[in-house]
């Protein structure tokens, strides 16, 4: 069985903003705010997974690594704020997502945003 990676093993908290529709009327989004993450703002090439991206396929460069609980799963387009609350607040567009899991480590998922 695996194991969970659990809320108190995050230190940061960030507002995630999924796309949840799309419709004649535009897009629509839902807000969870507050959840807990690791964050960590480095840079890294990864493959652009967002679909309406103009360099979708293409590998950009990402500006923040995101660690959440399996629940707070966020895929390409989703809007991540980092340090909410802070001078340091930002929302960034998320550019890939990977879901983590292994019978042995805990399992997660990890974002990189623009």
């Amino acid at each position: 069985m695996a194991r969970k990676l659990r809320a108190r093993d995050l230190p940061h908290r960030v507002d995630i903003t999924r796309l949840t529709g799309e419709g004649a009327e535009g897009e629509t989004w839902a807000t969870t705010p507050d959840r807990p993450a690791y964050v960590e703002q480095k840079a890294k090439l990864v493959v652009d997974r967002r679909s309406t991206s103009p360099t979708a396929g293409q590998e950009v460069t990402a500006s923040t690594f995101i660690v959440l609980l399996l629940e707070d799963d966020a895929q390409p387009r989703s809007k991540v704020t980092v340090w909410p609350g802070t001078p340091r607040e930002r929302e960034a567009e998320v550019i890939t997502s990977a879901y983590l899991e292994h019978k042995k480590a805990p399992s997660h998922i990890e974002i990189w945003t623009e």
